[in-house]
């Protein structure tokens, strides 16, 4: 059986919370696939106790450079784990 953490849960392992909205509404056609890329990524570093402390650093750095250089800098969290 494989067991998937939720949304809620990805998030405050990955430590970015309140960015919970911002992502949920970040597709402008509703789509939500990305969501789980978040779940992914949680789940491989707390089943492998690996260290996740870089990733909110580096995930708000990749936020703002996205709302200083995109067009529309809202879809960056479809795309955030993949320019990680």
């Amino acid at each position: 059986m494989v067991i998937i953490m939720n949304f809620k849960e990805a998030l405050k392992i990955l430590n970015i919370e309140e960015y919970e909205e911002r992502i949920i509404n970040s597709n402008s056609h509703g789509e939500l696939f990305h969501i789980f890329d978040y779940v992914k990524i949680a789940e491989y570093y707390k089943n492998k106790d690996k260290d996740i402390s870089w990733f909110r650093e580096r995930f708000i750095d990749v936020v703002n450079q996205a709302e200083e250089e995109w067009d529309r800098p809202e879809s960056i969290f479809q795309h955030v784990l993949k320019i990680l």
